[in-house]
């Protein structure tokens, strides 16, 4: 989950970010942050509807310029075990539930699992997460290596790499992704983020081209209904290399909007 797959999977600095990732839509974009050593066991728990399906500049479901012909619903759920101040496990599931296919009775179109590890020192987090993404009747097998920065900006850069073809029209090739984000509160409950990324194919991934494929530039929004539970919501605007990603358009506008629990 490009799975941009956008599983908005991407890394971190806290260890993960797919599809990635970027962005607040589908872009599998899996956000955590690293336990801290006084409570060991963390995680949260997610539902959040998305006009999108993003997977590294691959529009899956063709809704274009459509908010909501090719909506997904995404619940979500991630556990973290910090082993050390250092080092955390992470693992987790996502779903992408809809009836895009004409003719599918089943609602759920994916299921993606991963188990990860992060090493953090001073403001430096490396990352390396497997994934194992179940769609069109296949297995696709994934690994992200990722490090992220603890500074301005939040620069991150990951590698996406297929390890087997699956479903995917027979491409096992790597995305590169470039991160930054900014984040700032606006009152104790209401906070926003404008997170940014860049994507290059290195080798044959949705097509045999390679370079430039996407970027995306989003306006993301959190507000906080209780210590645990929040409301979010977001748009992102993307720029695509048809060639590349096999977009169905130049650019669009994706949203997104959902809960999550943490604990």
């Amino acid at each position: 989950m490009n799975k941009s797959k956008t599983l908005l999977i991407a890394i971190t600095s806290a260890g993960i970010a797919t599809s990635s990732v970027l962005a607040g839509d589908v872009d599998k974009t899996i956000m955590e942050e690293v336990p801290s050593p006084s409570s060991k066991l963390s995680g949260s728990i997610s539902i959040d509807l998305n006009s999108h399906f993003m997977s590294y500049g691959a529009d899956v479901w063709g809704a274009g310029s459509s908010a909501t012909r090719s909506a997904t619903l995404n619940p979500s759920i991630s556990i973290d075990y910090a082993l050390s101040e250092s080092v955390t496990i992470t693992s987790g599931f996502w779903l992408d539930a809809n009836d895009n296919p004409a003719g599918s009775d089943n609602k759920v179109q994916e299921t993606d699992v991963w188990l990860g590890v992060s090493y953090a020192s001073g403001i430096v987090t490396y990352s390396a997460v497997w994934q194992n993404w179940q769609y069109g009747g296949d297995s696709e097998q994934i690994l992200d290596l990722a490090v992220s920065f603890d500074t301005f900006l939040s620069p991150s850069i990951t590698l996406h790499k297929r390890l087997t073809e699956g479903a995917s029209g027979g491409f096992d090739g790597t995305f590169a992704v470039l991160g930054l984000e900014k984040s700032f509160d606006i009152n104790d409950k209401l906070s926003l983020s404008i997170p940014f990324a860049i994507g290059f194919a290195l080798d044959d991934f949705h097509t045999t081209e390679t370079g430039y494929g996407y970027a995306s530039l989003g306006l993301q929004g959190s507000y906080a209904i209780s210590n645990s539970t929040s409301f979010n919501a977001g748009i992102t605007l993307y720029d695509n290399d048809q060639d590349i990603t096999n977009a169905t358009a130049d650019n669009y506008f994706t949203y997104n909007a959902g809960f999550s629990y943490s604990f």
